[in-house]
């Protein structure tokens, strides 16, 4: 082997150097003797590398370590070059050098820790962001298949669900949620009644390939009420190449015998390449939920999604035209509609619901429940302006119909409210070519929606218009880069409400408000990136919150609004720190502080509300000052290969600043720590490959931030629970095809909890244990 090694370094330099092109003519004004030599070294070892190929772009000119771990280059001119390092087994690196004499530089790989049959949720170095962001995808997205959007995210630290029952929830991105989490679904901003803490995201998580959540303040470049984050939910790009191809999932589970299917299948023509298409579609069906003790009446639910895709795409310009149908029906705990006072405070005493002992098993919903649909439609083109840049223009309209029914029985078939909202949204980009050492783009976006309701003026009639412009620009140089963006946003709303039945009011407002970043990330080597960012954002106060009066009835509480509101202020500070591409220890650190301005948020009053339909808690929107201070940290350790720890921890304090007490509903301090194996391909020659197995534990501390000095709730925070869950999953080869088939366990110790952020914890507890099946059967008809 030694003498192998040594007659490689005499030989295939030579044969290298022969294949090169001659050097081309130089000014002979400059000095064009100089060398740059070294050696390729593993970065964590500091052992030489045999063989690894160091290559200029600048001059297409390459060299081959020899058996010493020595490269060299000769007869260089003064100037700035870029050594660019590839070996089997190592990332490839860039190392710019400025030349201005002969130099020695020892070029340092990090070892490639990616592992093809496992996708994890990650952080890059030197993201498009400065703020924290993580991705979910791959295996660790197929895992949460036949979960709601909410419970997806779950696996990314910092990000926590607001719950309605079992079967309603929503995302929570440091404590903040509904208008303060911006969805982008399919490059659309999602706009539907998004303001209800029980209104779920109307978004088949089926069609989602890559799911980002970026954290903290981000309206510079997604517009105003981004100041909890953003969540973008990407569907894989459209086929390419010629063929057909999809795939099937089938999903079963135990707790509330939920069945549901999804497929998916695309295509591209070989007689015009550029055109490509795709259809998708989703049935599900759930019935009642079971605690480990009694089952929820009335907590079954129904979904049928349907989306369809075509695409016509060439290098120099494209366009994309997508429409989706959401459908669901959701049922609602009968006990959570009460009919007077004293039955009101007998519920949240008794510790479960009255009827409990007598519910059975069933798919059937009934009243109380929601019934909602939703449109979305996209058209999307694009344009590569030659050396100026790429310019996109995208279109969106939305028709958001909610029907929420009450438990009363006075009209069967009409519901108690009825909201329809229409929402157009336009965004045009213009992304630059680099400018030197900068990158960025400018646009400009407006939003339309117009509000009707029936049955009930919970919500009045508006009408609002959002127009805004953006610019962000960054800049980077070697393992820096620095990032700053500015934007402006105005917003007319115009209400229409009759007060006291009677009399029409036409109260107009007008907001606006300008927007900005800068952050920085360094890359100081070692396996280790540092990030630094102060964002902001604003958001407007919406209609709900200025002119909401009256029972909301799938939520079952009383809500009162205040239209003297004003605009909140949020400006997010965070320090990040990524330790990456290690064999062993890999993770990200972040912490933030988050300081909000007028802050908007529904206030527990003392008494509960006694209505014509009932007796109902009752919350009033009020404003205040608030922090919001926490830290996310996500590890992973591998043991040996193939045995990998994975720990999440998220920690949130939240205060009022106004009154010097604690923000009410606010996410508890949670644990998340699992052990992965992958077992690989089991045997030679076996037909089963991918096989993986993982036991973990979620800890869930008991919420004793609550507030104590004023804003009392009707039930004091729950106590902390531990979960158990578990996962399996391979790939079993039928000849050419593929079946993937994986099961889930969530709470496998069936322990019985409450969660502070469920609105129904005050009549039942969670569900209990659940079992989830899933099969995956991808194909494939290409001609290749």
């Amino acid at each position: 082997m030694p003498l192998t090694l040594a007659l490689l370094s005499v030989y295939v330099p030579q044969v290298l150097a022969q294949m090169l092109p001659a050097p081309a003519l130089i000014d002979i004004s400059q000095d064009c003797g100089l060398t740059i030599s070294g050696k390729t070294l593993d970065h964590d070892s500091r052992e030489v590398l045999i063989g690894a190929t160091v290559y200029i772009p600048e001059l297409d000119r390459a060299a081959v370590s020899d058996a010493y771990g020595n490269y060299h280059f000769h007869q260089l001119c003064q100037g700035s070059y870029t050594l660019r390092v590839t070996y089997i087994g190592y990332q490839q690196e860039d190392f710019p050098v400025k030349l201005t004499g002969s130099t020695a530089r020892n070029l340092q790989l990090h070892a490639d820790a990616k592992t093809l049959s496992t996708v994890e949720i990650t952080g890059a170095h030197l993201k498009e962001q400065a703020q924290s962001q993580q991705t979910l995808e791959g295996r660790e997205l197929e895992q949460t298949r036949g979960l709601a959007l909410a419970e997806t995210l779950k696996g990314i630290a910092g990000v926590t669900t607001l719950q309605t029952g079992p079967n309603i929830s929503k995302p929570v991105i440091h404590g903040l949620h509904s208008n303060r989490v911006l969805l982008l679904n399919n490059g659309v901003r999602q706009e539907g009644q998004q303001w209800g803490s029980e209104h779920a995201p109307e978004i088949d998580p089926f069609v989602a390939s890559e799911m980002r959540v970026i954290k903290g303040a981000a309206g510079v470049r997604y517009g105003a009420d981004a100041i909890g984050g953003v969540i973008i939910v990407e569907p894989k790009p459209l086929r390419s190449v010629p063929g057909i191809s999809g795939d099937l999932h089938l999903l079963g589970s135990t707790n509330n015998r939920q069945l549901a299917t999804s497929a998916m299948v695309e295509g591209n023509l070989s007689k015009v390449p550029p055109l490509s298409w795709r259809l998708q579609g989703t049935l599900k069906k759930a019935g009642n939920a079971t605690t480990p003790d009694y089952y929820l009446e009335n907590t079954g639910l129904r979904e049928q999604n349907f989306s369809a895709a075509l695409g016509y795409n060439k290098e120099q310009f494209g366009a994309e035209v997508f429409f989706s149908q959401f459908n669901t029906k959701l049922g609602i705990l009968k006990e959570s509609h009460i009919g007077n006072l004293t039955d009101l405070l007998g519920a949240i005493a008794r510790g479960k619901p009255s009827n409990a002992d007598n519910v059975a098993f069933t798919y059937d919903i009934s009243r109380p429940y929601q019934d909602v649909h939703h449109n979305l439609l996209k058209a999307k083109g694009f344009w590569q302006l030659g050396n100026a840049g790429k310019l996109e223009f995208v279109y969106g309209w939305q028709r958001n119909m909610r029907q929420e029914y009450d438990i009363q029985r006075s009209s069967p078939t009409k519901p108690s409210l009825q909201l329809i909202l229409n929402t157009h949204t336009t965004e045009t980009v213009f992304a630059h070519k680099p400018l030197g050492r900068f990158t960025g783009s400018v646009g400009v976006s407006s939003i339309y929606q117009r509000n009707v309701y029936e049955y009930s003026a919970f919500l009045p009639y508006f009408t609002g218009t959002t127009v805004g412009a953006f610019a962000i620009e960054r800049w980077q140089k070697d393992r820096l880069q620095l990032e700053a963006g500015l934007r402006y946003d105005y917003k007319h709303l115009l209400v229409k409400r009759l007060e006291n039945d009677r009399e029409l009011q036409k109260p107009e407002y007008d907001f606006n408000n300008v927007s900005g970043t800068i952050g920085a990330m360094y890359d100081v080597g070692y396996h280790l990136t540092f990030g630094l960012s102060a964002t902001s954002a604003w958001r407007a106060p919406g209609a709900n919150e200025l002119f909401s009066q009256g029972v909301h009835h799938s939520a079952a509480t009383y809500e009162e609004g205040d239209s003297t509101l004003t605009s909140e202020q949020a400006y997010n500070f965070e320090l990040s720190t990524d330790y990456y591409g290690n064999l062993r220890l890999n993770g990200t650190l972040s912490l933030y502080h988050n300081y909000i301005s007028n802050f908007i948020y529904l206030a527990p009053q003392a008494e509960p509300r006694l209505t014509t339909r009932g007796a109902y808690p009752a919350f009033k929107y009020t404003q205040a000052d608030a922090t919001l201070t926490g830290a996310d940290l996500s590890l992973n350790y591998t043991f040996v290969p193939g045995l990998k720890l994975e720990s999440k921890t998220s920690v949130l304090y939240a205060r009022n600043l106004d009154t010097d007490d604690y923000l009410v509903y606010m996410p508890s301090n949670r644990f998340d720590n699992s052990l992965h194996y992958d077992f690989g391909k089991i045997g030679e020659g076996s037909k089963v490959t991918d096989a993986y197995v993982s036991v973990g534990g979620v800890y869930v501390a008991e919420q004793k931030r609550v507030p104590t000095k004023s804003e009392q709730d009707y039930a004091p925070a729950p106590a902390g629970y531990f979960l158990l869950t578990a996962k399996a999953g391979t790939t079993v080869h039928f000849g050419r095809q593929p079946v993937e088939i994986s099961v889930t366990g969530n709470n496998l110790l069936n322990t019985v909890y409450r969660e502070y952020l469920n609105k129904l914890r005050y009549f039942a507890d969670e569900p209990g244990r659940l079992i989830m099946f899933h099969i995956r059967v991808p194909f494939n008809f290409s001609k290749s």
